[in-house]
């Protein structure tokens, strides 16, 4: 499912901004990522590294995570039915318009495909009617056809 350890060429966000990881070098206790904003390279210790780094999902990722198509995510998020992505941003040269999910939303998702009914439409809750409601809709629908 979701992978808890390091890879690298993959998007994290360190101190507030989104970095790329470059390299791991466990011999010598490093990690060299890419700030994505300056282009600049940092060099950092490898143990510890989940207190300062979090990982972060684009919508190809999270469409194989959740064995769905990249537009099926984009539809939900659409509906409302899952969270919405967040931008880069325009300080990213090249990846202004890229999407990405935090690792909850990443959860939340699986949690909604995992209980999601294949073949059954969603539907939003206020536009389901009772069947009482329907029933009574169709006698004064027939009331006014015969007056």
């Amino acid at each position: 499912m979701i992978k808890s350890k390091l890879t690298t060429n993959k998007f994290y966000t360190y101190a507030g901004t989104i970095v790329k990881l470059k390299k791991i070098n466990k011999k010598q206790n490093k990690i060299y990522i890419e700030k994505l904003d300056d282009g600049s390279t940092v060099e950092m210790p490898y143990e510890q590294h989940e207190l300062i780094l979090y990982r972060i999902y684009t919508v190809g990722e999270v469409a194989k995570i959740v064995e769905k198509r990249a537009d099926t995510i984009r539809k939900y998020e659409k509906k409302s039915l899952i969270p919405d992505a967040k931008k880069f941003g325009n300080k990213y040269k090249g990846y202004a318009n890229w999407r990405y999910y935090s690792e909850d939303d990443v959860y939340i998702m699986v949690e909604f495909f995992n209980t999601r009914v294949p073949g059954r439409p969603i539907v939003k809750e206020k536009n389901i009617k009772p069947l009482a409601q329907k029933v009574q809709m169709k006698i004064k629908d027939s009331n006014v056809r015969t007056k």
